[in-house]
């Protein structure tokens, strides 16, 4: 009798084979060295899992992760090369491309944070209620490196609004910066501030201008030269992303265990059941931006809208940060690999993840 296997068994096969397929078994694997703006937080969990899954091992890649201080601190590590792919913003590659500017030589590859990932946020009892009440405030900063800022000094002079911005960093620092009102408000990335309320903090967030809202945060960054030499990493970085995100998204717990498993010292400590229910949260503020795509349309992981990039610029324009909307746009990113990213079973890694146990 000829028997079928179960869905589930099939899926496990598939994953099996990826694996001694693209097993680095007879190869040395590449290493590469990832930067994120911040210390490594739950908003990276999804690079986390596709180190501990294999994910990129199966592509051929060892991924050393490192945290910096802002976009403007990673910026320079790789045009060093000391620093092969990061997640900036978009602004400081945007503004380099402006005339008489030195164009900085590196390219965004991979379209990750689809969606803004920062907010600005008040304390539930405050008297403020608009971005415009924030005029003559403080306002709350990780720091002047941080890629947020041109954005936010942008949208500050499209409302006319004039306000003081001060470094506080993140976590603890910045949290009480806000509850002890040495600041106004707190302009940091979400899952900061979802962090703050799983905390016991009872916060707002301020409505920003749609179009604002609207605007992808970070990405996957690498240097026009690796672009070139070595797209076939690239590529299989994306794709090892792409399957960590769908992984994650069939299995957010599973996701956040995941980034524990790496960084043990970040899991709070307090009743499991809530710790995970909170941190789960935390994760999902920001996961849930990686995960805008247009509706009734297949995703297509990675991928760039142009006219996006347009509205960046514009609104950097607007807010004084470029002289001129005359600006190379299409060398800012590249779409080259979109077909790559999304070359795996969506189905098995599916699977997997509600399979899993770790």
């Amino acid at each position: 009798m000829l028997l079928v296997p179960s869905n589930l068994a099939r899926a496990a096969c598939a994953i099996v084979m990826s694996t001694v397929l693209y097993s680095p078994a007879h190869a040395e694997l590449t290493k590469l060295r990832y930067g994120n703006v911040t210390d490594m937080t739950l908003s990276q969990a999804p690079m986390v899992a596709a180190k501990q899954l294999g994910y990129f091992k199966e592509e051929g890649l060892d991924v050393e992760l490192m945290g910096f201080k802002g976009t403007g601190t990673l910026i320079p590590q790789m045009l060093a090369k000391r620093v092969d792919i990061g997640y900036p913003n978009p602004d400081t590659l945007i503004i380099s491309r402006a005339p008489g500017k030195d164009k900085l030589p590196l390219k965004f590859f991979y379209n990750a944070t689809r969606a803004s990932g920062w907010e600005f946020a008040v304390l539930a009892d405050s008297p403020l209620k608009s971005l415009k009440d924030l005029d003559g405030r403080k306002v709350g900063v990780g720091a002047m490196t941080f890629g947020n800022v041109p954005i936010t000094k942008a949208e500050f002079k499209e409302l006319g609004i004039d306000a003081s911005m001060v470094p506080v960093g993140i976590g603890s620092a910045a949290f009480l910066a806000l509850q002890n009102k040495q600041i106004d408000a707190l302009n940091l990335f979400d899952s900061q501030h979802a962090t703050l309320e799983t905390q016991g903090t009872a916060i707002r967030r301020l409505p920003q201008l749609p179009r604002y809202e609207a605007l992808f945060s970070n990405g996957m960054v690498a240097h026009e030269d690796m672009i070139r030499d070595k797209p076939e990493v690239l590529a299989g970085f994306g794709r090892a992303m792409a399957k960590a995100t769908v992984f994650c998204e069939a299995n957010r717990e599973a996701c956040v265990r995941l980034f524990w498993k790496e960084y043990p010292n970040t899991k709070p400590a307090g009743d499991d059941a809530k710790v995970l229910a909170d941190s789960v949260k935390v994760f999902s503020a920001r996961f849930n931006k990686m995960l805008v795509f247009p509706e009734g349309k297949p995703r297509q992981w990675g991928q760039f809208n142009p006219d996006t990039w347009r509205d960046f610029a514009a609104a950097l324009y607007e807010g004084g940060q470029l002289e001129t909307l005359d600006v190379d746009l299409d060398s800012v990113y590249t779409n080259a690999f979109v077909d790559k990213f999304s070359d795996f079973d969506t189905a098995a890694v599916q699977a997997q993840a509600k399979a899993f146990k770790d």
